[in-house]
């Protein structure tokens, strides 16, 4: 109905201008989808290039970019199976799911990077073992703290309590799972051949390395 007023004034000879106290909620629901996608757009290429430049590699901006989208993608998926409607509310929450989303993934690509093995294998065990355990807590502290607001009747904090509950525990399964896997696999140094030399009881021995070690 809206529209279709705003139309007609449009197309119409006269200067008129049409207002109703309730346009102002109208204009909400019109406006929440492409403003909830050019945010989480925004957010995610903005996030891309503070990430890059803290850990200068393109391929861990690229793989926490893509992990971001990810956990946005799950939540938002899942908001439809826990009946949470896409309205300013769960938009605020989705914007700040950007947020937690990172502390999962650049931590872990941090230590990556960070790490003095050679190979990609070595280099994500060293990240899980140093990372695994706080993500865990992390993740397990936020969820308990926020379950209080279950008791609550309230609409909007039960929309708080279901989006925080999806990003943390989809950014926690990236965090643990899926970054480690990828980075293992189509990270930095994971397709470079290694040469090096191994000593076995005393006698040398001379392998190369690419992504499975094998003895030569």
């Amino acid at each position: 109905m809206v529209k279709d007023l705003r139309d007609i004034c449009k197309n119409a000879e006269l200067n008129v201008t049409i207002f109703h106290p309730y346009f102002v909620f109208f204009d909400q629901f019109e406006l929440v989808r492409p403003t909830s996608i050019q945010c989480m757009v925004i957010g995610a290429i903005i996030m891309m290039i503070i990430s890059f430049i803290f850990i200068p590699n393109i391929l861990c901006s690229i793989w926490i970019t893509f992990s971001i989208i990810s956990i946005e993608v799950g939540v938002v998926g899942y908001m439809s199976l826990w009946h949470v409607n896409l309205d300013s509310i769960s938009m605020i929450n989705l914007i700040m799911c950007i947020g937690f989303s990172i502390d999962f993934t650049a931590h872990i690509c941090y230590v990556y990077m960070s790490s003095k093995q050679k190979l990609p294998e070595d280099r994500v065990k060293e990240a899980l073992y140093s990372l695994g355990l706080p993500i865990v807590q992390g993740s397990v502290s936020t969820i308990l703290g926020v379950v209080a607001l279950l008791l609550a009747e309230s609409y909007i904090f039960l929309v708080f309590f279901k989006m925080v509950f999806l990003v943390i525990f989809f950014g926690a399964m990236h965090g643990l799972f899926l970054l480690p896997v990828m980075l293992s696999l189509f990270g930095p140094n994971s397709c470079t051949e290694i040469d090096d030399t191994l000593s076995v009881d005393g006698e040398m021995y001379q392998y190369k390395e690419k992504k499975d070690p094998k003895l030569l």
